[in-house]
Formats: C-alpha cells, structure tokens, sequence
C-alpha cells in the first residue's frame, strides 16, 4: 500500500469515527490486507490525530484471551491507540445515544513509569516490569461499529483502532510487585448481575506478557511504549453487550473496581 493510499484511508476511517455510528468498510484499494498494512493506516491515524491537538493516552491490545479469541473469530492480538479524550477515571458516565453495539470488557491496566526501549531479541515479561510503575483495574467499552467485522481481515479491525471507544481505569496499584498478577480473579457485574469471570492469567498467560507483545510490536513499528501511557492488556471476561441505564462494574481483585454507567 503506498503512502498517499496509507493518508487516505487514515483521512476516510477519522472522518467515519468523528461522524458516529457505523463505520462502511473502506474502499477496496484503500483496505489492508497484512496487519503491517493496518498498523500503518493506524500509525497515520495517530499522526494526524495529534497534528490536530488530540494527544494520546496509550494503548489496548485486543484478543489477548480465549475467551475473546473465540467471541471474535481470531487467533492473535491486536492493538490500538486511546485518545486522551476518551481516558476517564472511575466512576464515569458514557451517554448511549448514538454508539453502535457497544460491548464493557473487564480488563487490568498498567502505567508506563519509563520508556520502553526496544531490545535485541524482543521483550519478555521480566524486561518490561522494570517500566510499569502501577497497575489497575479498567473497563474498556469497544464499540462494534463495523457491521461487517465478521468478514474482515484482522488488519481492517486493527486500522480502526480495534474497536476502541473509551477506557475507564481505577485506583492506581503501585506496590503491584506484591501481588501475583495472573492469578487475580476478575468480575463484570451489570446492574446488580454476575456476567463472567477470570484471572490475569487469561491474558497471554500473564499480563506484562501482554505489555511485551505489545512492546515488541511497536517496536517494529518504529516506535515505543512511552512513559505516562496507560495499557490496557485485555478483556478477562467475555465482552457484555450494554446499554442505556446499564451500571457496570469490573473487579480485580487486589486492584479494586471500576464503575461506567451508561446514561
């Protein structure tokens, strides 16, 4: 894909998203096919996001589950950029009217104390935790706003950001070293409602492996995980379908909960 058709379709996805709703699949010339080609559209994405002023507040990485693997159809993780303007702090309120499918996913969040450089041979679990100066409980609220994402290829989903509509993060953990990440059991209620559990483990079989992957990735990017940006690692409980009046709350244990309702 060549550069001016990489600015195009990344021109075509921001005017579909700012305009709300579902999102049309891209034209044919302008559509990924390798997830190199998507997370170039999504690179170009975020430059011409921050050249308009809206900073970004980090990451999620998608799909790090089975669980989510088999809700989706796919058999890899992907990753997108979160806005600034769409990082709130718990509780926080999200109006309904007008998103598409939304789905609230339970997640565990890390803050980058430091940058993570890229490594010769790549990242593990061991090499990040040096760079993670907190940890935290999340929700991430995905919007299903591509009717047609059952057909897609995983690079036309990562273009768009992988679903992505707003994070919510709670209290931030920073003697998290103490605590045995992937055995922490996590919990979405709605309304009062148990709707799925699982453990830190679920994701990539711990969640700073999860922060490796994605560090790894950016690197190929030519890029980096930057200090102050906050990473989501994935859902832990299968994505809930929410709407209007839903009050959502996603536990962690030791980490403590999150609260979204949707007005």
């Amino acid at each position: 894909m060549t550069p001016q058709r990489v600015k195009k379709a990344a021109a075509t996805l921001i005017r579909a998203r700012d305009a709300g709703g579902a999102i049309p699949r891209l034209p044919a010339d302008l559509r990924p096919v390798t997830m190199q080609e998507g997370y170039a559209i999504q690179d170009e994405v975020i430059r011409q996001r921050a050249a308009s002023g809206m900073e970004q507040a980090g990451w999620k990485v998608g799909c790090t589950s089975k669980v989510m693997q088999e809700m989706l159809g796919l058999d890899e993780p992907g990753a997108g950029a979160v806005l600034a303007a769409n990082h709130h702090t718990t509780p926080a309120c999200k109006e309904a009217a007008g998103l598409t499918s939304p789905v609230a996913e339970c997640e565990i969040a890390v803050r980058i104390g430091r940058d993570v450089e890229p490594r010769e041979g790549g990242h593990d679990r061991m090499t990040v935790a040096g760079c993670v100066a907190s940890c935290m409980a999340a929700i991430e609220l995905a919007e299903l706003r591509l009717p047609e994402h059952a057909d897609m290829a995983p690079a036309e989903k990562v273009a768009d950001d992988f679903f992505q509509k707003l994070i919510v993060t709670g209290e931030e953990i920073t003697r998290w070293q103490t605590l045995d990440l992937a055995a922490l059991r996590a919990t979405t209620t709605v309304s009062g409602v148990a709707r799925g559990e699982g453990f830190g483990g679920d994701s990539l079989g711990h969640p700073l492996n999860t922060v490796a992957w994605l560090a790894n990735c950016l690197a190929e990017r030519g890029t980096r995980l930057l200090a102050g940006h906050v990473v989501l690692t994935g859902s832990l409980v299968e994505a809930v379908l929410v709407e209007e009046g839903d009050d959502i709350v996603c536990a962690v244990e030791s980490l403590g909960e999150v609260r979204l309702t949707m007005v």
